[in-house]
């Protein structure tokens, strides 16, 4: 598993990053990981972020959806600066 986020007030998010899932070794690797995170955690769905694929993949265990990485970026929700980590000087 790549990420798992906990944003504030939202439910966890299980996220692959990959450069393609068009190689048949690399689509398996990367589902079954999330599928196997899916079912430790108790959670329906996650997603694969690649370069340009974009499709839906009905599992067993809930939903996996790949989308590219502009697509993942501009559907992030909004922050809100009082939520931000202070970083570390």
């Amino acid at each position: 598993m790549d990420f798992i986020v906990s944003p504030r007030g939202r439910p966890r998010r299980l996220i692959q990053a990959c450069e393609s899932i068009a190689d048949a070794a690399a689509r398996k690797r990367e589902i079954t990981a999330l599928i196997d995170a899916m079912a430790e955690l108790g959670l329906q769905a996650g997603t694969i972020v690649t370069r340009n694929e974009e499709e839906q993949v009905e599992t067993g265990q809930g939903l996996i959806e790949v989308l590219p990485a502009w697509r993942f970026l501009l559907n992030l929700p909004d922050q809100p600066t009082s939520e931000a980590l202070p970083l570390a000087m």
